[in-house]
């Protein structure tokens, strides 16, 4: 049975409250504050009827302390009041209380109370228990995962080591164009291995952002160099506008270059051929700034708040509402985060996209 607990310094009134409820619930009474406060803290109480006229310690001050005490915002507190004033029953809602019962008490309007209250009650603790259900039910699910990824780059390291013997191998041009395609894609399937159980450490705090000086504009080109056989498959220029004068940032360069690289991999995926696609770094007194602006279609105003997200890419492509690149942009985030900075996407001059990493000029390493 669901526990009640009726606070009134009348002996009548609990009396009277108690054979209302007392069929259906069970029942506990305090006649002050203190003896409420104690009762509240002992037992598993699910519903407090609490009157505001009380000697010694007033209702509004036990609900602000039941509020206070247990941390459980979603206990029903239901005041018994003769009072009217407005000012009077906004000091009750901010001491805590969810509604008022006007004395003297209608006992059907009590009953219909105490029954919507704790079925809400009720309610918020089924939708509670089922969340923890699936959040066990998700990190199985991230655990499996990692396994499955860690499992993963052993052999694939194999078949790279594998595929880098066979290129010493006298072989005819077609047959080494064959083995590139293939080395490229073994290689990149280790780097997504690698960039999901990086992603897994970010999540968790496990990996912190190891923070150095580093030249953002050795960072962009070395990630630029990276992509630049995409763009020349793709017939994209890629660019990296340095700022007038060196750019020194304490970062983790490796996580920022991958950032950048998963960025600018998306760009080219999204740009027209014979576009461009360019890496803008500048600074203020306390940010540095590294801009990737393409000429592609742009992202929707509604698909922007997802891109970032863990699920986001999925959502976006169930809805059609935008694009992805996998975990790529959510490693963005997370990297993001590990340097205490934002990413966002910010309207460009013409057409396409402009995404902004910020960097604080003095950023401390977070987990």
């Amino acid at each position: 049975m669901e526990t009640l607990l009726i606070v009134d310094d009348g002996a009548a009134n609990r009396e009277l409250l108690r054979t209302l409820l007392e069929p259906d619930y069970q029942v506990l009474e305090a006649a002050d504050g203190p003896t409420a406060l104690e009762l509240a803290s002992s037992h598993d109480v699910d519903l407090v009827i609490l009157d505001v006229m009380m000697p010694g310690m007033t209702g509004f001050e036990v609900a602000r302390r039941l509020r206070a005490a247990r941390g459980d915002e979603h206990l029903p507190i239901l005041l018994l009041t003769s009072l009217s004033a407005r000012e009077e029953r906004q000091e009750g809602f901010d001491a805590g209380a969810d509604d008022f019962l006007s004395k003297p008490v209608d006992t059907y309007e009590l009953r219909l109370r105490v029954r919507a209250f704790l079925r809400a009650r009720r309610l918020f603790r089924e939708r509670n228990a089922l969340l923890t259900e699936a959040q066990q039910l998700h990190a199985i699910k991230d655990d499996f995962v990692a396994l499955l990824v860690h499992d993963l780059r052993n052999p694939l390291a194999g078949l790279l080591a594998y595929l880098e013997i066979l290129g010493l191998e006298p072989i005819s041009a077609r047959a080494r164009d064959t083995l590139e395609g293939a080395t490229t894609a073994a290689r990149r399937l280790h780097d997504l291995t690698g960039e999901l159980l990086q992603a897994r450490l970010l999540e968790e705090g496990a990996l912190t952002a190891q923070l150095a000086p580093a030249d953002l504009s050795v960072v962009a080109r070395a990630a630029t160099a990276t992509v630049s056989g995409l763009a020349a498959t793709r017939g994209i220029t890629v660019d990296v506008i340095p700022p007038a004068t060196a750019l020194t940032v304490a970062c983790d360069a490796p996580l920022l270059q991958r950032a950048l690289e998963n960025l600018l991999t998306n760009a080219l995926k999204h740009s027209p051929t014979g576009s461009r696609v360019t890496v803008r770094i500048a600074a203020d007194r306390e940010c540095a700034t590294l801009a990737i602006e393409d000429e592609g279609a742009g992202i929707s105003a509604e698909a922007r708040p997802l891109l970032f997200s863990k699920y986001g890419t999925l959502a976006m492509r169930n809805s059609g509402r935008g694009r992805g690149h996998g975990l790529g942009l959510y490693f963005v985030g997370l990297v993001m985060q590990a340097h205490a900075g934002v990413v966002r996407v910010d309207d460009a001059a013409t057409s396409g996209t402009r995404i902004v990493l910020s960097l604080p000029r003095n950023p401390v390493a977070v987990s």
